[in-house]
């Protein structure tokens, strides 16, 4: 990790570890039942009219089962493989067929979440665009930056951990490695989140592959369990690419981190679970923060705060 974001997640977290010491702890404030849809499938890189017609689709899809929310992998609008794909399907986020898109929204009330290369004047950003009534709620920029994003995308790191709300729903968004640190999910959670959303991009050689992928799936289910959060995984699948493997693995759990819907590996398909209030107290969880001693967060923030100085 590279001291430029080494420090911004530690100050994130610092801030996170104080807000735990001086704000009302996380409690269930989902209001009632929601539905949650997931996509599971190929991206075409660097072609956004593709990408973008696929993703029409599926919110058609999505909106006959009744979902309240929707969401499709990392950069699916753009595309990630190569630079000159990434580049070619990077768009500014008042593109005029994006903008349409954005605008039919407003014929439903489902929430629809979308990753794009997102074109701004400082440069190019690893984005998810969260889209609701035919407006833009806002977009979460990628934090943790892999070295490809860094040095071969060229993408920038996030600064903000914004949370949203929706259908009486508090949620937000990380992107694929954020995954692999507690703290950008912690940070959403502190901020009221309940429902956090994973978009990916995962393709990755076959003599590692198989490691990848339990690797990122205990990794979901151990922020489902310690924040309490439903988490909805939302993967591409690539299958014609030699030497790189795309096997998908997208999925909906449970606060108690197990699965509530599963997409097969490496099929084209949209997964679809119900969440309820219930799913967030006692007996269904075990655990809450109103249980840590005040000593033990002081330690924490004071630990983090030393930590972000370095």
């Amino acid at each position: 990790m590279r001291k430029p974001e080494r420090h911004c997640l530690l100050r994130l977290a610092c801030a996170a570890a104080l807000c735990l010491l001086l704000c009302p702890r996380p409690g269930s404030a989902l209001e009632h039942e929601l539905i949650i849809s997931v996509y599971q499938g190929p991206c075409a890189d660097g072609d956004f009219d593709t990408n973008l017609s696929t993703a029409r689709r599926v919110v058609g899809q999505a909106l006959e089962r009744g979902s309240h929310f929707l969401a499709l992998p990392e950069t699916f609008l753009s595309g990630y493989d190569t630079p000159e794909h990434m580049r070619a399907g990077a768009r500014r986020v008042d593109d005029p067929q994006l903008a349409k898109f954005i605008a039919e929204t407003a014929g439903h009330e489902m929430v629809v979440l979308v990753g794009l290369a997102r074109l701004t004047d400082e440069g190019i950003y690893n984005s998810v665009l969260v889209i609701h009534r035919g407006k833009l709620l806002g977009t979460y920029d990628k934090t943790m930056l892999t070295e490809g994003d860094r040095d071969e995308l060229k993408f920038l790191p996030g600064t903000r951990m914004p949370v949203f709300t929706a259908h009486g729903a508090a949620f937000a968004v990380i992107i694929c490695h954020d995954s692999s640190f507690l703290h950008p999910a912690m940070i959403a959670r502190l901020q009221g989140a309940e429902i956090l959303f994973s978009p990916h991009y995962n393709s990755i050689g076959p003599q590692s592959v198989d490691d990848h992928r339990k690797w990122v799936r205990n990794c979901h289910v151990g922020l489902a369990c310690q924040l309490r959060m439903v988490v909805a995984r939302s993967n591409v699948t690539v299958t014609d690419k030699l030497g790189d493997i795309g096997y998908g693995q997208s999925f909906i759990l449970s606060p108690q981190g197990e699965a509530l819907a599963e997409a097969e590996l490496f099929k084209t398909e949209l997964i679809t679970a119900r969440i309820g209030p219930e799913m967030f107290d006692y007996p269904y969880v075990w655990a809450d923060w109103k249980e840590l001693p005040s000593q033990v967060l002081a330690r924490l923030a004071g630990l983090l705060q030393e930590a972000a100085g370095k």
